[in-house]
């Protein structure tokens, strides 16, 4: 349920980034497409995480999601940086980077999803939060053990003139 204009604001931001995101991973890397997409991705999280850090209706205080859209914010920082700049293994640390904004985005996701089910009413604010976080560790640790081979086959769709290998 949204409950103010900065949730649904929020709502679909999230959902926009979602959406550019995953056409971004699927597109040709390097490429004005993808190029085009990204920033608009970029912007979606950017606003995403600021309309995050706005929202305290569920404690009433900065807490862990607060923490995590700041966080999300820097990786999606230096992941923008990285493809301005070029400096040196830029590629990968663009691709590690923006892979990150993306897991944590979608670990967010499942999370407040899954908090939001009729199902999961009855647990206590500890038992949520625990859920919270056992479901965002299942995409963290998923993340964390499938980058390597997706920045490989990313790197791998890099048109040769942007490959400095």
């Amino acid at each position: 349920m949204i409950h103010s204009s900065m949730g649904a604001m929020h709502l679909v931001a999230a959902l926009a980034a979602i959406l550019l995101g995953l056409a971004v991973i699927l597109l040709p890397k390097g490429r004005a497409p993808h190029r085009l997409l990204g920033l608009a991705y970029s912007f979606a999280m950017l606003v995403t995480c600021i309309s995050a850090l706005l929202l305290y209706g569920m404690t009433g205080h900065f807490g862990l999601f607060h923490f995590f859209a700041v966080l999300c914010l820097v990786y999606v920082a230096l992941g923008v940086a990285q493809a301005i700049l070029r400096r040196g293994d830029w590629m990968r640390r663009h691709l590690t980077w923006m892979g990150w904004s993306y897991i944590g985005l979608l670990a967010a996701t499942a999370t407040e999803a899954s908090i939001r089910f009729p199902f999961f009413r009855h647990l206590t604010n500890g038992q949520t939060f625990m859920l919270g976080g056992a479901i965002a560790a299942v995409f963290l640790v998923a993340g964390w053990l499938m980058m390597p081979r997706w920045t490989r086959i990313a790197l791998a769709r890099f048109s040769p003139a942007l490959n400095p290998r």
